[in-house]
């Protein structure tokens, strides 16, 4: 009898497919174990148990979104291939991109620095790698973020405190506009990196700052 591997891998990915049914449908091959191991739905347990199967595509396919942490972490020390998929998994605990961000792999690192899960304290770290792709791809990408702010565009405030600690410069455009935040963390975040603003504005910046200092009676 055929079997029909479309069906079946629709089956795989399915909400309500049962746990044993996932099992059965793993042992038909490869090919369904990766789309069980990738599957939005698949249960904790199975996917800690497809992390050591013997097709290496399986194993890697675990390492997605929806795995749970120790889980990951486990992966992440089987070898290099798995260990850079769970550096750039945004579902990776902290603890373990902590310790992917000192992994003696340049890519490893690489891919931690493009995590948005990275702690801070792990990106300043990296912005200061000795390989370049590392730190320059980081200095670039928070200052493409600031300038891109700098044109009005939306970003979200938690990543524009992040991308003006981990710039070395903040263009003029973009520290006009963050200074007029009300968002206190911004406030504080540009007058902490105000030696990193452009020139041209910053001393207008700072006696901007220094002026608002924070009042709490609303009249």
């Amino acid at each position: 009898m055929t079997q029909d591997w479309k069906a079946l891998k629709r089956e795989a990915r399915k909400q309500g497919t049962s746990a044993v049914r996932l099992l059965q449908l793993a042992a038909l091959g490869p090919e369904l174990s990766r789309e069980v191991a990738r599957g939005q739905h698949t249960p904790p347990q199975l996917l800690q148990a497809l992390a050591s199967h013997p097709d290496t595509l399986t194993v890697e396919a675990v390492a997605n979104p929806h795995t749970p942490p120790q889980t990951l972490e486990a992966l992440s020390l089987k070898n290099t291939a798995l260990a850079k998929k769970v550096a750039h998994n945004k579902s990776t605990p902290e603890a373990t991109l902590e310790r992917l961000g000192k992994s003696q792999s340049d890519q490893i690192r690489e891919a931690v620095s493009f995590n948005p899960s990275t702690p801070l304290h792990v990106l300043l770290i990296l912005r200061d790698d000795p390989n370049s792709a590392v730190s320059d791809h980081l200095l670039l990408r928070n200052m493409g973020l600031l300038d891109l702010y700098g044109k009005a565009k939306d970003v979200p405030a938690e990543k524009l405190v992040r991308a003006m600690a981990l710039t070395d410069l903040i263009p003029a455009e973009a520290a006009a506009r963050l200074s007029e935040c009300s968002d206190p963390d911004i406030q504080f975040g540009l007058l902490k990196n105000i030696d990193k603003v452009a020139l041209s504005v910053r001393n207008e910046i700072r006696q901007r700052l220094l002026s608002k200092e924070p009042t709490h009676d609303h009249h």
